[in-house]
C-alpha cells in the first residue's frame, strides 16, 4: 500500500515537472517542445495538462488538429473532474462529426486506410474517425460543469432542459440555471430567459420580460438577439424605432450574423434619401451578397434590373440574378431564362435560356415549365421533342396557366404526337376561355364555328366578341373572314372592324393590310380605296411583304397608266424577295411578258423558280415550258 501511494506520489511530481516545463517553454515561444512535455504530463494524470493538449488538437495548435484526439484528452481531463473539459466535452457531444473534424488534414488518408481494413487509422485516431452526437453524454458532462460554476455551462444546460434535449424539459431548472449564468454576463443565458418568457403556451409567458430579456442578450454581445431585437424595433416603433434597429442591426451583423447583414442593407435602403445614401445601402447590400448570401443576391438583381433608387443595369442585374440561380433559387433561375432568352445583360443564348427555365420548371416554377415546354415544342435551345414538350406543358396548365393550356391543346389536336385528342383539346380550351384569356376564347371559338348553326356559334361569336375585347386582332380577323354571312345578326363584325381600325392608326401592319383589303371591298364598311392605298403604302414602307403585294395588285387592277403596272411590279419585286410565293409568281409573269418594264426572261425565271419551290404549279408550269430541254 505504501509502495502504491509512493507510485502515486512520483507520477503526480513526474507529471506537475512536465507541466510546468511545458509552461516556461511555452513563455519563451518553444511550443514544439511545450507540447512534449504536455503529453508527457496528460499521459501522468495532470488534468490541467490533458485539458491543455485537448484545446492543442481541436485548434491544431503546435500539433495536426484532431478532432478525435481533443476528445480523448478532454475525456481524461473531464474524468479527473477538470470542469473546462467537462463543458468542452459536453458542448462537443453534442453535435456530430465526421472524418475531417475527427482527423483534420490525416482525414482523406484515415479513411482510406480504414476502408482498406488498416488498423493503421484506429491506432492514430483514438475514438475513431466519426462521433455520432450523444445528447445523454452531453447532458451529464454540462450538468458536472455547471455544478462546479462554469457559467457558460449552466447557460447550455439552461437550453437542453428548455428544449428537453437529452431529458424530459423542464422549464423551472432551466430557469434556475439561466439566472445562475446570467449573474456571470452570459449572454446565452439571457437569451435563454427571452425565450422561456416569450413561450405564449406557459403561465410565465410575458411579452415584456421576453423583450428585456432580448435586450439584456444583445447588449451583451450575442449576435443572434441583436438580430431579433433590432427587426422587432425595426418592424414595431415605426421610423421612431429606425434608429435603434440600425444600431442592433449593425451590432448583429459585425457579430458575423448571416440575416443581419442582409436586413440592415433592405433597412438603409428604405431610409435613403438621395443617390449617395442609396449607393452606400447597395454597397453594403453588395458585401453580404459576396459571402454567398441568397436573398442579398436576389434583391441586388431585382433592384439593378428595376432601377428602383438605383440606376439600372442589366448587367449587374445578370450577375447577382445569376449567383442567385447557382445556388438553386427558384425565382432567379426563371429570370436567368428570360435573360438569355432575351439577351438582356448577357449575349442572347437560347441554350442557357433553356437551361435554366428547366431548372426553374425542375423546381416548381409554373410559367418556367411554360417556357421550357415551348422550347421543346419548337426545338429551340435543346432539340426538338413534343413529348418533352407535352410533359411540360401538362406541368403548367394544370396549374391554371392558361397560355399553357392553349398550347397544349394545340399539340393534342394537331395530332403530331400520336392520335388527335380533340376531346382533351377542347376540354383545356375551356379552362383557358374560362380564365378570361383571350387566345383560349378565340381557340375555342374557331372550333365551335365549324358547328356554324344554333347556340354553338351564338357562343363562337360571344367567345370572339370578348377576346377583341382584349385586343386579339387574330379574332378580329378571324371574324371578318368567317361571319361574313351573318352580318345583320351578330355584333362581331362592328367589333372587329372597331378593333382593326383603331390598330392600323397605330400603326399595326396586319391591321393595315386587313382594313385596307375591307376599304377596297366595300363588304362591310363603303370603300375608300384612296385611304386603302395610303395604309397599304404605309405597311409596305416598312418592309411588310403581304402589304406590298396588296399594293402591288391594287395598282395593276386600277391601271390607269403605264405608272400603275411599273409601281405595281417594283411591289411585287419587293414583296417576291422577302419570300411571298404569289407576288414572286406575278412578278415573274409580268417580267415574262414584258409588263411595266422590258421583258427579262432571266430575271423572270428566276422569280418564277422561287415560287415554284414554295408550290405555286402555275410556276411550276411556267418554268417547264421556258426549260431549254424542253422539246
Amino acid at each position: 500500500m505504501r509502495l502504491k501511494l509512493r507510485i502515486n506520489i512520483a507520477q503526480r511530481i513526474y507529471a506537475s515537472f512536465h507541466f510546468y516545463c511545458a509552461k516556461r517553454l511555452t513563455l519563451r515561444a518553444r511550443g514544439a517542445s511545450a507540447f512534449l512535455h504536455l503529453v508527457a504530463a496528460g499521459r501522468h494524470g495532470h488534468s490541467e495538462a490533458a485539458y491543455q493538449l485537448g484545446l492543442n488538437y481541436a485548434q491544431g495548435l503546435n500539433c495536426a488538429r484532431s478532432g478525435a484526439e481533443a476528445l480523448h484528452w478532454y475525456q481524461k481531463a473531464a474524468n479527473a473532474g477538470h470542469r473546462e473539459a467537462q463543458f468542452e466535452l459536453g458542448v462537443a457531444m453534442l453535435s456530430d462529426h465526421d472524418a475531417a473534424w475527427s482527423a483534420g488534414p490525416s482525414a482523406r488518408w484515415a479513411q482510406s486506410s480504414a476502408e482498406r481494413g488498416s488498423k493503421a487509422a484506429r491506432l492514430i485516431i483514438n475514438n475513431g474517425l466519426t462521433h455520432e452526437r450523444n445528447e445523454q453524454d452531453a447532458l451529464s458532462w454540462l450538468q458536472k460543469a455547471a455544478a462546479a460554476g462554469k457559467p457558460e455551462a449552466q447557460a447550455n444546460l439552461g437550453w437542453l432542459l428548455l428544449r428537453g434535449v437529452g431529458c424530459e424539459p423542464n422549464r423551472e431548472r432551466a430557469r434556475y440555471w439561466f439566472e445562475a449564468a446570467v449573474g456571470e454576463n452570459v449572454n446565452q443565458a439571457a437569451l435563454g430567459l427571452a425565450e422561456y418568457y416569450a413561450d405564449q403556451r406557459s403561465v410565465e409567458f410575458s411579452p415584456v420580460e421576453a423583450r428585456r430579456w432580448l435586450k439584456t442578450a444583445a447588449d451583451l454581445g450575442n449576435a443572434s438577439a441583436a438580430f431579433q431585437i433590432g427587426t422587432l424595433m425595426r418592424d414595431q416603433a415605426g421610423e421612431k424605432g429606425y434608429s435603434d434597429a440600425k444600431r442592433y442591426l449593425e451590432m448583429a451583423a459585425s457579430l458575423g450574423h448571416p440575416a443581419a447583414g442582409y436586413e440592415l442593407a433592405v433597412l438603409l435602403l428604405a431610409l435613403s434619401t438621395d443617390e449617395r445614401e442609396s449607393d452606400l445601402a447597395v454597397e453594403h447590400l453588395r458585401s453580404v451578397a459576396k459571402s454567398a448570401h441568397t436573398p442579398a443576391a436576389l434583391l441586388l438583381g431585382e433592384l439593378y434590373s428595376r432601377g428602383e433608387k438605383i440606376k439600372p443595369d442589366l448587367r449587374e442585374a445578370a450577375l447577382w440574378y445569376r449567383q442567385a440561380a447557382d445556388s438553386g433559387h427558384v425565382q432567379a433561375q426563371f429570370q436567368m431564362g428570360c435573360f438569355y432568352a432575351r439577351g438582356e445583360g448577357v449575349p442572347r443564348d437560347l441554350i442557357n435560356a433553356a437551361r435554366y427555365f428547366d431548372l426553374s420548371a425542375t423546381n416548381g416554377h409554373l410559367i418556367g415549365a411554360l417556357n421550357v415546354g415551348i422550347f421543346f415544342e419548337k426545338g429551340e435551345g435543346v432539340p426538338k421533342d413534343l413529348d418533352r414538350a407535352i410533359k411540360w406543358l401538362k406541368v403548367a396548365a394544370d396549374g391554371g396557366i392558361a397560355q399553357a393550356q392553349v398550347r397544349l391543346a394545340s399539340l393534342l389536336a394537331s395530332g403530331q404526337v400520336g392520335t388527335p385528342d380533340c376531346a382533351s383539346a377542347m376540354r383545356l380550351y375551356e379552362l383557358a376561355a374560362s380564365q378570361n384569356n383571350a387566345d383560349g376564347e378565340f381557340e375555342l371559338a374557331r372550333r365551335l364555328l365549324a358547328d356554324s348553326q344554333g347556340e354553338k356559334a351564338e357562343r363562337a361569336e360571344d367567345l370572339l366578341i370578348r377576346a377583341m375585347a382584349k385586343g386579339h386582332l387574330g379574332a378580329a380577323e378571324f371574324a371578318l373572314a368567317s361571319l361574313q354571312r351573318r352580318v345583320d345578326e351578330n355584333s362581331a363584325i362592328p367589333a372587329a372592324l372597331d378593333l382593326l381600325d383603331t390598330a392600323a392608326e397605330s400603326g399595326n401592319q396586319r391591321a393595315m393590310v386587313v382594313i385596307a383589303r375591307e376599304l377596297l371591298s366595300g363588304r362591310f364598311i363603303p370603300a375608300e380605296p384612296e385611304r386603302a392605298e395610303r395604309l397599304l403604302g404605309s405597311a409596305a414602307s416598312t418592309g411588310d411583304p403581304t402589304a406590298a403585294f396588296e399594293l402591288g395588285v391594287f395598282h395593276c387592277k386600277r391601271n390607269r397608266d403605264t405608272e400603275d403596272l411599273s409601281r405595281g411590279l417594283a411591289l411585287y419585286i419587293q414583296a417576291a424577295k422577302a419570300g411571298h410565293p404569289i407576288a414572286q409568281f406575278n412578278a415573274g409573269l409580268m417580267l415574262l411578258n414584258g409588263v411595266g418594264s422590258e421583258r427579262d426572261v432571266s430575271r423572270a425565271t428566276e422569280f418564277l423558280t422561287e415560287a415554284a419551290a414554295q408550290g405555286v404549279l402555275k410556276a411550276k408550269e411556267l418554268v417547264e415550258s421556258l426549260s431549254p430541254d424542253r422539246p
